[in-house]
């Protein structure tokens, strides 16, 4: 994220914004009006103008330009800032009584005019901030769809934006290339990563000349391999032969590409099969130190058949279950210790002659060929029947979720289907969570969302799953009903990749808390992953650092690990019974046994017992350990709108926590401190963030209107520079001020 977008988003710094006017009066106006929400600078001359912007180019949020200076015309002022790499992103707002400037400034990139005489204040400012909000939520898609190292598009915008190219030019012969570096692994080995950073842009570079010079789209997949959509051409050995990099101070690196073409390709089959053909052809080449090029031919199409082996045996291996349903444990991690909650049912292919086939082969293959929808049905039930079985001979079992295609979406008796299954194996609809990926909520959004809905409704958990790989419009995503984020395995690998970024997993984590619903991490494989993401928020986990995917025998240690931790009124119960008839318990049972009744009188002497939450004591426990120096306290009070004096029903203390649990972050410790009244201990937040935290009870309390209750807030901020303050008195001072003036709002200290 840019220093641009940062401040954008930042709720403590004001975003900078140049004034470039001669006429001292119109300066002052400006500056009137703008003053208190803007950081400004002023430049009286286009010298000044360019002086600033080279000063400040990285925070500038946009500059309002005055066309008439005394030492040059603006115009000249702005195509310098548009002509200039580093200055190009920077919106201009010509301030002008000529409206005839307006084409020319226009032509130059202007985004915006302010005339003269100015408007009201009111209508410049609204201007500025929607110029504003525009330019920057423009760079973070324009982030979102594009590589961050080359500037290419990335994989999936490069499918789509491949499939509108193909729509504006029906009848031009197109070539599916990949581009692929041979050993690039030696050049980053030996140069280092900023000079094999170097190389990929180069090749980047090359691919956005070739594209604007015959037409066509590049992207970069993922590493040294990139996509190239163009016009078919036959000299594809001149464009790309063997070329010699300087890579500077002496050093000279020679490139040997390889390239995979499938040449003048069928249009009737989808765009990834397509490059699927040209990745086919690219690796034939694979290990080799010379560049070359290679065209997807007969030959390669045999491999072809391999698939449709697989095709024709699909119908077979459901009938004799060949499938194999695997479980890969997902972990809460959001406590002291990790502690299981549910699992994904995942699928292999043990085939009787190809052995144990993977998945990523088979699963896009029936995805492309309208068989997803069968498998998935296939999955679902041996998940349910599992659930079924788990129930029967421990008592207990954690939520599986089961994925769910877009094939399936569009299903008339999926519903059906489901609750079927459900009534079947005596389950509850939160015993199956649904995940349905990203990308299926972007086709025919509309009945996605109604349907997702009504499965909500009957009482199934939904996942978005994939969160990130698809390309869901940002409108769109408010729109989602959903009850989990699912990260897609990418963010993590590219998060915690050599660039170690985590900008965008902090963006994924902040429309998280926006939608109030908890996140899902997969493919997490190390401690220091894991950790990471407890500390950033992140809700819950899976991947190898606890598990791989097993099978149902396997996965059953886990479950019953959990029984003994999390059941523990089930182990008291059961202890107590058996000593009640004599029993004993050996050793090691008896010491767990022990353990269970301990934590379990640990568990309820700090938590009330009605709404789980911690209780007096249990605020003590946690607000001890707190750090005062970066802290908020919230008090809320709980009242019924029109009978504030009656006491609150235990359906209505329970809805309350509820309403709670959905709006704050994980990281957030929420206790019920007296009958009505639950306090909030916020960390990593500052009283810059009052607008947030007044919007946050706004919505709470829209909410609660159905229960005719009504919510009072009083808050207090840690102070650096006064770090003897008692915030938990503060805040009670806040809440009875608010209680007597303020109903329904919050009051600050």
């Amino acid at each position: 994220m840019t220093d641009n977008q940062l401040l954008f988003h930042s709720t403590d710094s004001k975003r900078l914004v140049l004034i470039v006017e001669d006429e001292e009066i119109n300066r002052n106006i400006l500056n009137e009006i703008l003053k208190d929400t803007y950081s400004l600078v002023f430049a009286s001359n286009g010298a000044e103008a360019m002086d600033a912007v080279r000063r400040y180019f990285d925070r500038l949020s946009v500059v309002l330009l005055d066309l008439f200076l005394p030492d040059m015309n603006g115009l000249d002022i702005l195509r310098w800032i548009k002509d200039n790499v580093h200055y190009a992103g920077i919106p201009v707002i010509i301030l002008t009584s000529d409206r005839e400037s307006e084409v020319d400034s226009l032509n130059l990139g202007a985004i915006d005019f302010i005339p003269k005489p100015y408007p009201l204040p009111k209508v410049i400012h609204a201007r500025v901030r929607r110029t504003i909000e525009f330019c920057e939520d423009r760079d973070i898609i324009r982030s979102t769809e594009r590589d961050h190292l080359t500037g290419l598009y990335n994989k999936e915008f490069f499918y789509t934006y491949s499939d509108q190219y193909d729509l504006y030019h029906r009848d031009q012969e197109m070539d599916a290339v990949v581009v692929d570096v041979n050993h690039f692994h030696i050049i980053n080995e030996r140069y280092g990563r900023k000079s094999a950073d170097t190389v990929l842009c180069y090749i980047g570079r090359k691919l956005e000349e070739l594209v604007e010079e015959r037409g066509g789209i590049a992207c970069r997949k993922e590493a040294d391999t990139f996509f190239l959509y163009c016009p078919h051409m036959d000299d594809y050995e001149e464009l790309f032969k063997d070329t010699d990099f300087d890579l500077g101070n002496g050093r000279n690196v020679r490139l040997r590409l390889r390239l995979g073409v499938y040449s003048d390709v069928d249009k009737s089959i989808e765009i990834e099969r397509r490059f699927d053909r040209a990745k086919l052809a690219s690796d034939t080449a694979k290990g080799g130190f010379a560049g070359t090029v290679v065209f997807y031919d007969r030959k390669l199409q045999e491999s072809e058949l391999f698939e449709e082996q697989l095709l024709e045996g699909f119908h077979t291996a459901i009938k004799e279950k060949q499938f194999l349903v695997y479980y890969q444990p997902k972990f809460d991690i959001r406590g002291e210790e990790p502690v299981l909650c549910s699992a994904e049912a995942l699928v292999r292919w043990k085939h009787p002659e190809l052995g144990l086939i993977n998945p990523g082969i088979f699963i896009p293959l029936f995805e492309n060929n309208g068989l997803i929808g069968e498998l998935d049905c296939f999955v679902w039930s041996e998940a349910a029947a599992q659930l079924h079985s788990w129930k029967e001979r421990f008592g207990f079992a954690v939520p599986i979720s089961v994925n769910v295609s877009r094939v399936d979406m569009m299903d008339h008796d999926m519903m059906d289907s489901l609750q079927k299954l459900i009534s079947e194996y005596g389950l509850s609809f939160r015993d199956l969570s649904l995940e349905i990926t990203e990308s299926a909520y972007t086709e025919d959004a509309d009945r996605i969302i109604e349907e997702v809905k009504q499965l909500r409704d009957m009482g199934f958990t939904v996942e978005m799953d994939d969160f990130g790989s698809g390309y869901s419009s940002l409108n769109m995503i408010s729109r989602l009903p959903i009850d989990a984020l699912k990260l897609d395995m990418q963010f993590i690998r590219n998060a915690f990749s050599e660039r170690r970024d985590t900008s965008m997993l902090e963006i994924v984590f902040e429309i998280a808390e926006m939608l109030g619903v908890p996140t899902i991490a997969e493919g997490v494989e190390t401690e220091e992953q894991m950790l990471t993401l407890k500390v950033m928020g992140c809700d819950i986990v899976q991947g190898y650092y606890f598990s791989r995917p097993l099978p149902a025998d396997e996965f059953e240690p886990f479950l019953i690990k959990r029984i003994g931790s999390g059941k523990q009124e089930d182990y008291i119960r059961d202890f107590a019974g058996h000593m009640e008839h004599g029993g004993g318990l050996p050793g090691e049972a008896h010491v767990k046994a022990g353990r269970h009744i301990r934590d379990h009188y640990i568990y309820m002497a700090i938590h009330d017992p009605l709404t789980g939450l911690f209780n007096r004591s249990g605020f003590d426990v946690v607000y001890r350990d707190t750090d005062r120096n970066n802290v908020a306290i919230l008090i809320l009070r709980a009242e019924m709108r029109d009978r504030p004096e009656s006491p609150l029903s235990d359906r209505t203390i329970v809805r309350t926590t509820e309403i709670l649990q959905k709006y704050f972050r994980s990281v957030d410790r929420i206790c019920r401190w007296k009958q009505d009244e639950f306090v909030v201990i916020m960390s990593r937040i500052n009283s810059s963030m009052k607008n947030r935290l007044l919007s946050k009870l706004a919505r709470m309390n829209d909410e609660s209107e159905e229960e005719d209750l009504v919510l009072t807030g009083g808050a207090a901020f840690s102070d650096p520079d006064d770090t003897g303050k008692d915030i938990l008195s503060a805040a009670q001072e806040a809440l009875e001020e608010s209680l007597s003036e303020n109903k329904g709002g919050c009051i600050f200290r």
